[in-house]
């Protein structure tokens, strides 16, 4: 079962298990007696079938969703009883089921090597993340610097998304951290439609409204930027040193990957639909 659990993740699937932790009367299967869910629907094992086994998949996938656990009852009586689920099986007992979710280790890419990245990454690699680097220059993008990344990167900013694109995958996370306007908007708009699940730009409120502007001018959905980009990024902890914002933009991937408040840092927070529509009219006059 672990070994299915092991896979799930090196799939980068997010993976429930759920395991009978008690046991009141009778039931299908005892005490210890689990299945392993995959984010994809896949199921391993069996805790005796039918319509209490559908109920356990249902609530497994529901945790993978929510990246939470879950501790859920269900009722074999016939009967009602408080606080459990009726499976409509009249064995006589009652079952607790405990759902816990395991979650692949995120890789997270940072875009610029610089006074922000470097920071950022060391904190990221100390908060155990998966980091990869990437700058144009390769006097700051190399393993001397970063000697724990995964890989680091030198490149133009084109190469850099190219480079990105080819290693990313769903629940991944970049960080577009470099600053000059040619490289932060060039690696953006290349990859906003990668599988990356969450797009970090740091920059002042005016530079992202700017790029929005023109990313949805150059034809890209404002329902993609909306649902990936995070910008600005960072939560505001009032930092002013570049070792502070990038604990603040750590912060913001923290509470993105623990699934706390994540409708509060995004790029609606900075921008109105008013600014999109106004955009969009004047294509279309």
């Amino acid at each position: 079962m672990f070994s299915k659990v092991l896979e799930g993740l090196n799939k980068r699937f997010k993976v429930a298990i759920a395991t009978i932790v008690d046991k009141k009367g009778s039931g299908p299967r005892d005490v210890g007696a689990k299945i392993v869910v995959w984010e994809d629907g896949s199921v391993f094992g069996t805790l005796g079938g039918g319509p209490f086994e559908r109920g356990v998949i249902d609530h497994a996938l529901k945790a993978i969703k929510e990246g939470k656990p879950l501790l859920v009852k269900f009722s074999f009586t016939g009967r009602k009883v408080e606080n459990a689920i009726d499976t409509g099986l009249i064995c006589g007992g009652v079952l607790t089921v405990y759902i816990d979710v395991a979650k692949p280790s995120p890789k997270i890419f940072v875009v610029g090597a610089g006074r922000i990245g470097k920071p950022l990454a060391d904190i990221l690699n100390i908060l155990g993340y998966r980091v990869y680097v990437a700058d144009p220059l390769i006097e700051l993008a190399n393993k001397e610097v970063f000697p724990y990344a995964e890989e680091v990167f030198a490149g133009s900013p084109e190469d850099i998304a190219e480079y990105i694109i080819k290693r990313v995958d769903k629940n991944d996370i970049v960080l577009i951290v470099h600053g000059e306007i040619n490289v932060d908007y060039t690696v953006l708009k290349k990859i906003i439609n990668s599988k990356a699940s969450f797009i970090g730009l740091l920059g002042s409120k005016r530079k992202v409204i700017e790029f929005i502007k023109r990313l949805v001018s150059e034809g890209i959905p404002y329902s993609v930027l909306k649902n990936k980009l995070h910008a600005p990024i960072g939560i505001d902890i009032g930092s002013r040193t570049p070792e502070e914002i990038a604990v603040s933009i750590a912060s913001e991937v923290i509470a993105w990957i623990n699934n706390s408040h994540r409708e509060n840092y995004s790029v609606l927070n900075v921008v109105s639909s008013k600014v999109v529509d106004e955009v969009i009219n004047k294509m279309n006059k």
